[in-house]
């Protein structure tokens, strides 16, 4: 096969996400094998088999050529409540207690992204006892990992399901990272007690410039180091807050709008049920707003009132869990809405999506009536409706917020 590289590494860019067609390439033409493997080791995940990292180590001997094509490492398990509660993990069947894996990060020497995901049980993936226990991770791949969080190639991080002694032990694990830029934290714990936060050592810098950060995490002493003038988060330009604590979201919104902050331009929050009087979230850069509230009515209405109408708003995202909705109990709130739209010229869609656990076929006389009720947003081509599966007991959050 006769074809210029520049053609090949092409056609292979387009399917980059295709594994089994990037497999089936390679094994074609000599000419496809590099451009190929550059795209199947881009990405690797490891579940929770220990033979999974170990076999995945021995690969890594075997051909050293593979270790510095991969940029985004997944890793996940599942820890049991069982072996939570009898305090024991077998070294056969949990990975994080094998060797395999703090012999493989130090071979991975391009890593740019890396996720550690705890999911708990399938049934409940949610708590503390259902989280793993940083310290009591074995103390090679403790220091192995540390290594990795402080790397100066290190862009971006999602660390989930895990108990460590406090924020500031969280937060010092990436205080090197000077690349950083994006950070995800969920399902976090502290061993000491809330309310009593040893202080951020001032001799200790924080080098990351994050410019996108998610927290579910539900602490107020965490918010407290975030807000902290030594962690700098004027460079956060996407912000998702999954909590419930009213005055902790409007810290850390807060927090990104200091010194020459230009401010959130994509801002998440998910309200679960309340939407109180927020008018600083609507500041002078926010580009698309996504909210979750159960009360979709309360949402709606607390909106169209805080929204200013100099607002650069181009896109609103509206999470409400399937339920039975009577749009015309209030005409009121569709004036409302239809005022302030009028007055948004930047605003260019207005996406609710309805969040189902259960197959229903409630969505097509919902859609009906919320095209209904807004019958002004859909001449103006800005309405558009959603439907979300959503596997209820597998975890607290619907997608987009765990």
């Amino acid at each position: 096969m006769d074809l210029p590289q520049e053609l090949v590494d092409t056609i292979l860019d387009n399917i980059h996400d295709d594994v089994p067609s990037l497999k089936s390439c390679s094994l074609a033409a000599r000419t496809f094998v590099i451009s190929a493997r550059k795209h199947i080791f881009k990405k690797i995940e490891i579940l929770s088999s220990s033979d999974a990292a170990q076999r995945f180590y021995e690969l890594l001997c075997s051909s050293p050529h593979i270790a510095p094509l991969v940029e985004d490492l997944c890793i996940t398990s599942v820890l049991e409540k069982f072996s939570v509660t009898c305090a024991y993990l077998d070294p056969s069947g949990d990975y994080m207690s094998g060797r395999a894996l703090s012999l493989i990060l130090p071979l991975l020497t391009e890593l740019i992204r890396i996720s550690i995901i705890e999911t708990g049980d399938v049934h409940n993936r949610s708590g503390r006892e259902f989280s793993r226990s940083w310290n009591k991770m074995e103390p090679p791949l403790q220091s192995v990992l540390a290594n990795v969080f402080s790397s100066p190639r290190l862009e971006a991080v999602h660390l989930c399901g895990f108990v460590l002694e406090s924020p500031c032990h969280l937060l010092s694990l990436f205080s090197e990272a000077a690349a950083l830029k994006e950070m995800s934290l969920s399902r976090l714990y502290f061993t000491q007690g809330e309310g009593r936060p040893e202080p951020w050592p001032e001799s200790q810098l924080w080098r990351p410039k994050l410019q996108s950060l998610f927290l579910n995490v539900f602490s107020t002493d965490l918010c407290q180091y975030l807000v902290n003038p030594h962690i700098d988060l004027t460079h956060v330009r996407t912000l998702t807050l999954a909590t419930s604590l009213p005055e902790q979201r409007k810290k850390m919104v807060q927090a990104t709008q200091f010194r020459l902050s230009r401010g959130v331009e994509h801002l998440g929050l998910y309200l679960s049920y309340n939407f109180e009087q927020t008018s600083y979230l609507f500041t002078t850069n926010l580009r698309s707003i996504h909210l979750h509230c159960n009360s979709m009515f309360e949402l709606l209405g607390v909106f169209v009132q805080a929204c200013p109408h100099d607002s650069r708003l181009e896109y609103v995202t509206l999470d409400t869990p399937a339920g039975v909705l009577h749009f015309t109990e209030i005409p009121e709130l569709h004036t409302a809405i239809d005022a302030t739209v009028a007055h948004l010229p930047a605003l260019k869609t207005i996406e609710i999506r309805w969040i189902v656990v259960e197959p229903s076929n409630a969505f097509t006389q919902w859609e009906v009536d919320i095209q209904t009720a807004f019958s002004s947003l859909v001449r103006r081509g800005m309405l558009h409706l959603t439907r979300i599966a959503w596997r209820g007991l597998g975890g607290l959050y619907p997608p987009g917020w765990e």
